[in-house]
């Protein structure tokens, strides 16, 4: 059971070695009468006391015998940064985990039938859980909000599926390119006032819809936070930073506790030695730096220096948000020698000082080679001891 983090100072008298003072770390361990609460209602009704539903510190697959839907704890329940350190509930949070375009249906870029949707979704987190997954990222668009744009259901399953495997989720609220959504690429027009349109058919801009989400998931420790724009980019950067600083005001203002990053493009932003990337990433509203590493290659090339250099320059932590393996085969020793090559990379993510990764893409059931993964037993990045769970975070 974890318990406040106290600071305490040691006397420590030796013989001849004089007076020493050694200030450790330690933890100070109380009850948390929160963990007596099971069930989402009890937990919320105890909420004076500090209590809140959370994910499970072990995710659990739906299958299993008294699986819970989450836990009631005590405690700081929102993963917070603190200068280039995530933490929760007091303690450093690192992370490995899943990037996908696929884990919530969208009008555009559905994964499977409406009527099998709900069994879908639930498979792919219980997926999720063997490899200790601890975050998960996907397109969370206008387009899975029905019509009206208010008709939350499919992100509230998301969110209970994620919660039950001990997993916590950054939902990504557009594409770039438009794509899996409406309106196609956001230009310098789009992100200079566009976004207070709707984009297509769809009923509230990208504003008001991103609004929506924030203030409806302001309470829930499962929403790790928000990623304004898959691949944000092909505008000015003076209308960037305007962008940026006003939706990260209107986010941070509704849901305080929850952060915030760009998915930047790199390479629209390095012909100038990264100083563009680098202002940008140092807006206030930008709480961490998420990098693209697509690794399509049999040989694994180093990161750009510059882009390394410029995140050692950015006072804040460093993730990988999509790190993208592509298999050279279809059969099961292709899937081995992805595997592999995703090993070393995730260890070189490591030594450059990233405080987690994210693997791209998540697609349960895929059929085309590409650098989709999923839970099937002949594939490595899952399975228990596997490329995830062995992950060094």
């Amino acid at each position: 059971m974890r318990g406040n983090s106290v600071l305490v100072t040691l006397a420590l008298l030796g013989a001849g070695c004089g007076r020493q003072e050694l200030e450790l770390l330690v933890k100070a361990q109380a009850d948390d009468q929160c963990l007596g609460y099971s069930a989402d209602s009890d937990c919320r009704a105890h909420a004076s006391l500090g209590c809140s539903f959370q994910p499970n510190a072990d995710g659990c697959q739906s299958t299993e015998p008294g699986c819970e839907p989450g836990m009631c704890r005590g405690g700081d329940p929102f993963v917070r940064r603190v200068e280039r350190s995530f933490l929760l509930n007091g303690d450093p949070f690192r992370f490995a985990g899943v990037s996908s375009w696929a884990l919530q249906d969208l009008d555009k870029c559905g994964s499977t039938t409406p009527d099998n949707l709900a069994t879908w979704t639930q498979q792919a987190y219980d997926g999720l859980v063997p490899a200790n997954a601890k975050v998960a990222r996907f397109f969370a668009f206008q387009g899975s909000a029905g019509p009206s744009g208010d008709d939350f259901s499919l992100f509230d399953a998301s969110i209970r599926d994620a919660r039950r495997a001990g997993i916590r989720i950054q939902l990504v609220l557009e594409h770039g390119s438009g794509d899996c959504s409406q309106g196609g690429l956001r230009d310098n027009a789009w992100y200079a006032g566009g976004y207070h349109n709707p984009d297509g058919t769809y009923t509230k801009s990208y504003r008001d819809f991103a609004e929506s989400v924030a203030r409806r998931y302001r309470d829930e420790p499962t929403v790790l936070g928000y990623v304004l724009l898959q691949s944000t980019g092909n505008a000015d950067p003076s209308t960037l930073a305007n962008f940026i600083t006003d939706m990260g005001q209107l986010l941070h203002g509704v849901a305080p506790n929850q952060l915030l990053s760009l998915d930047l493009e790199w390479g629209q932003t390095k012909a100038d030695e990264g100083a563009v990337y680098r202002e940008l990433q140092q807006l206030p509203v930008v709480d961490f730096v998420d990098i693209d590493d697509y690794s399509f290659k049999d040989m694994l090339e180093p990161l750009d220096a510059t882009l390394l250099q410029v995140l050692g320059e950015i006072d804040k932590p460093a993730v990988v948000g999509e790190g993208a393996f592509l298999l050279d085969g279809a059969d099961d020793a292709a899937l081995v020698r992805r595997a592999d090559r995703a090993r070393l990379r995730i260890s070189s993510w490591k030594d450059w000082g990233f405080s987690g990764a994210l693997l791209w893409a998540y697609q349960p059931g895929w059929a085309a080679v590409s650098e989709e993964f999923d839970a099937r037993p002949t594939d490595p990045i899952l399975q228990p001891g596997g490329v995830l769970a062995t992950a060094p975070w």
